[in-house]
């Protein structure tokens, strides 16, 4: 049982594991293997896998930091053409077009009541200075306290933006990390018409669609109607303590006091 138990993780790892190469943070990969197979992962069997894949010269392993694994060589395909970034926007020059996005277009397609709350914060900057997969570059946070049923729901969403040669599949792991405080998570990429990095695009929809992350590409930065929603994510069953101490971490006194008016406001 144990001996295919760490088969069947070994072969997972690896389909998990980005096609370029690219290193991943173990405990990144054991939260992505929660998520596949609907439960926790032993500590002593992921090892196991790890160690056997490593062994037999399938992963490469990066030392410190908490530890990254990598697809060995001999797993990837042919080499991938190194991109042309001279004149591709920054992710620090997209920043500002996401805010007013989100602030606009997104939020008024979530049709918040009008005795709701939203709010958009840019928290790229905010929450442990370690925790790399604890920084979205965006959280939407929407509370409502139904009018006549009992409760009231809070909703987060993440946003992991990347510029135009960005988006690998590493980014869709961020933002699937992400949602180890969040509900629902999103990877925004800048991908204009002409770029050559769109043939990507197929590989990284299916990607966000096998992990439930949703996909926001943007076509031109300085126009809302050229933000295009492909894939819309599936809810994680979020515990709520993670919600509630990721927003404590990162939400000022104002901000809330906005949403628990929200929550705990009086029904008609």
């Amino acid at each position: 049982m144990r001996a295919s138990s760490v088969g069947a993780v070994s072969e997972l790892l690896k389909t998990l594991l980005p096609k370029d190469g690219t290193p991943v943070l173990n405990r990144v990969l054991r939260v992505m293997l929660a998520r596949e197979l609907g439960r926790s992962i032993d500590d002593e069997i992921y090892e196991q896998a790890r160690d056997q894949l490593f062994a037999a010269g399938q992963i490469g392993r990066v030392r410190g930091q908490g530890g990254q694994i990598f697809l060995a060589k001999s797993e990837l395909g042919r080499p991938q053409e190194k991109p042309d970034t001279r004149s591709a926007r920054t992710e620090a020059e997209l920043m500002a077009p996401l805010g007013r996005y989100l602030r606009g277009a997104f939020v008024r397609e979530l049709d918040i009541p009008d005795h709701g709350a939203s709010l958009i914060k840019d928290t790229s900057r905010l929450g442990p200075p370690l925790a790399r997969w604890a920084r979205p570059d965006f959280i939407l946070v929407t509370a409502m306290r139904f009018r006549f049923m009992p409760g009231a729901q809070l909703d987060v969403y993440s946003f992991e933006l990347k510029a135009e040669h960005g988006a690998t599949d590493l980014a869709v792991y961020e933002a699937l990390a992400q949602t180890r405080f969040t509900h629902f998570g999103y990877l925004v990429w800048h991908l204009p018409e002409t770029s050559k990095a769109e043939a990507r695009l197929p590989e990284i929809t299916a990607q966000c669609s096998q992990h439930g992350v949703g996909l926001i590409r943007i076509h031109d930065p300085d126009s809302d109607e050229a933000f295009e929603t492909l894939l819309d994510p599936v809810r994680k069953a979020t515990p709520p303590a993670e919600v509630d101490g990721f927003l404590e971490q990162r939400l000022d006194e104002h901000e809330r006091m906005t949403l628990l008016r929200a929550l705990d406001g009086d029904r008609p």
